[in-house]
């Protein structure tokens, strides 16, 4: 049985009946919207697919309206979604909003990776779990026991937004007595992954799909992680935090006026060709902080350098240079950490991502792994979890668009790895019909969806928005990236919003903290 509740419908109806019909969907009197939303809790959803377990009025809070929350299950799996419907205001439009990390929790708007359009517009919204709920450890979430189960391991892999979105439309219609008139998908990191699988294998879904950090490569990703922490966690391999810095200080001297301004933030990362061998110890021992050791130049080496298999069919191209000491560089995920038992963030996802999703043994030894020796298991996840297909002819076919976005000294999912995405693309569709439907945009100096050195905030909803409904592509709305300060509010630097592969550069004079002494260059 689909979900049966008419009165907001009806009232909606009534409503427009009397005018002001053409300005939207009209809500229900405040005092009947309450019992409007409650009573859609038991409801059953996509003809007995789903049922809402609960219904609520949620206050405003913050910079948040007022929402009318509805929380879904499948029948068939521990697949969940909410609804998140703004009780005045609605601008007839979707936002869904992806993940992160191994999912097990429904994301929130107001989380930094978000555009902030989406409370200050007021689009209804909804999120999943991603198929599971996570354990209440964050060790344990990390070992990502879920995937030993097949229809929760589908859920996440590639399918629970596509599921779950048709009935989320179905809630926000019974609320308003509307179904959206738009719908977007916004996430970053496996949010960005998400982001990435609907518009190659799910294009009819969304109108638009912002992919910020998107981790498409997901397999290439978790084998570049794998290599890396292996290496670190040897602590005669690893760079102590004095060595970081020298390391920084010495990829800032050479790389950080390529951009035309000595700023701290290395603009033009993809013309940055250091050689570590540059600080090297003395007969390659380490003899202190001074200098690097053969093993931790070949550490550096293999966070920048590419990784394949044998047969070609996973890779990775490793990372830029640029924040090595930095929280939201390099030290993010790839240093080990004391409190992760030695381990790095990198090394966490790509042990749970080794044990549940190859070896399928929790007793397994991710030290030991060698993705050539589990080729038929690789190509079998990676045939589910990969959304690295550069043909986005389906979703340029319907009008849709989408928007890459990455942080250049992400230490999580690599933008010298996306700029191969993005090159794949304009390879297989040519650039004339790439820029119909995929624009992709770095950030210099931010680190993995958020934060760093550089600017990194942007509302690419809005921007999304305006190329979908005007026809205006982001590459031509004059937007900037803003650096603001966390206590006072204010905006203390921005930076023009390049598209790829150009890159903001310095005119020579004016302020540098402003985006007008800067223009997008490509030389």
């Amino acid at each position: 049985m689909n979900l049966r509740i008419l009165p907001a419908a009806a009232i909606a109806v009534t409503l427009s009946a009397c005018g002001g019909g053409d300005s939207g969907p009209l809500l229900p009197p405040p005092a009947l919207q309450a019992g409007i939303c409650t009573n859609l809790a038991g409801q059953s959803l996509g003809g007995g697919a789903a049922a809402v377990t609960d219904a609520k009025i949620v206050a405003a809070t913050g910079n948040q309206p007022e929402y009318c929350v509805v929380t879904a299950k499948f029948n068939d799996s521990a697949l969940k979604f909410e609804t998140r419907m703004p009780t005045s205001a609605w601008n007839s439009k979707l936002a869904f909003l992806g993940g992160g990390g191994f999912d097990g929790s429904i994301p929130v708007a107001t989380a930094l990776q978000f555009s902030e359009s989406v409370i200050t517009d007021r689009y209804a919204t909804v999120g999943t779990n991603g198929g599971h709920d996570a354990p209440a450890s964050l060790l344990d979430m990390f070992k990502a026991e879920f995937a030993y189960d097949p229809v929760q391991l589908a859920d996440f892999t590639y399918q629970s937004e596509h599921r779950s979105l048709p009935l989320g439309k179905e809630v926000i219609k019974a609320y308003y007595g509307a179904a959206p008139v738009k719908s977007y998908f916004e996430g970053c990191s496996m949010g960005g992954h998400d982001a990435m699988m609907q518009s190659q294998r799910y294009p009819q879904d969304f109108d638009g799909i912002v992919a910020r950090a998107p981790a498409g490569n997901i397999m290439g990703l978790f084998m570049q992680f794998n290599r890396i922490s292996k290496r670190v966690r040897t602590p005669a391999n690893t760079l102590n935090p004095a060595k970081q810095t020298l390391l920084a200080n010495a990829v800032l001297a050479q790389c950080d006026g390529l951009d035309g301004l000595v700023d701290g933030i290395i603009g033009k990362p993809a013309a940055c060709n250091f050689d570590a061998t540059v600080l090297r110890c003395t007969g390659g021992a380490d003899t202190g902080d001074s200098c690097l050791s053969d093993a931790q130049i070949a550490t550096v080496n293999t966070i920048t350098t590419p990784i394949a298999t044998s047969d070609g069919a996973f890779a990775h191209t490793g990372y830029f240079f640029g924040g090595e000491n930095n929280a939201k560089g390099w030290a993010e995920y790839m240093w080990p950490l004391a409190a992760f038992g030695g381990n790095s963030l990198q090394g966490l996802f790509s042990d749970g991502f080794v044990r549940s999703f190859i070896a399928r043994s929790p007793g397994y030894d991710p030290l030991g792994w060698n993705p050539d020796q589990w080729l038929p298991e690789m190509n079998l996840v990676g045939a589910m979890y990969n959304a690295n297909n550069p043909d986005l002819s389906a979703l340029r076919a319907r009008g849709a668009k989408m928007i890459m976005w990455n942080g250049t000294t992400d230490s999580s999912v690599s933008p010298k790895d996306n700029s191969r995405y993005y090159e794949s693309v304009v390879a297989k569709m040519g650039q004339a019909n790439t820029d119909q439907v995929l624009e992709f945009f770095q950030a210099p100096g931010v680190g993995h969806c958020y934060g760093g050195a550089g600017p990194d905030k942007v509302d690419l909803l809005k921007a999304m928005a305006t190329w979908v409904e005007q026809g205006t592509a982001p590459s031509a709305q004059g937007l900037v990236h803003s650096k603001v300060d966390a206590t006072s509010g204010a905006t203390t630097m921005t930076r023009p919003v390049c598209k790829y592969p150009a890159y903001p550069r310095y005119k020579g004079t004016g302020d540098v903290n402003s985006a007008a002494s800067f223009s997008c260059s490509t030389s």
